[in-house]
């Protein structure tokens, strides 16, 4: 009747520890994916670009992106263009 009962083998204090350890690991990572699923499912619902909790204006953003020089006035003026059609 050996490998049965408290003295029978196996790993010993070193099987529990191992095995404690990758239990709670186990869980750790169950516990992070349904986190990281809510997150996801949260933020694909919005519509829009969302910043800092509120809705961006298109026209908003490519005036801030001409004011601090990242297009040219002719990329400004066909983003605008486009924008309002």
């Amino acid at each position: 009747m050996r490998g049965f009962g408290f003295g029978g083998g196996g790993m010993g204090l070193f099987g529990a520890i191992f095995g404690g350890l990758l239990c709670l690991a186990v869980v750790a990572l169950i516990v992070l994916l349904i986190v990281w699923a809510v997150r996801g499912i949260r933020h694909s619902g919005r519509m829009g670009m969302m910043h800092m909790g509120h809705f961006e204006d298109p026209l908003a953003i490519v005036k801030a992106r001409y004011a601090k020089g990242e297009i040219t006035e002719k990329e400004y003026k066909k983003l605008v263009s486009d924008l309002k059609d």
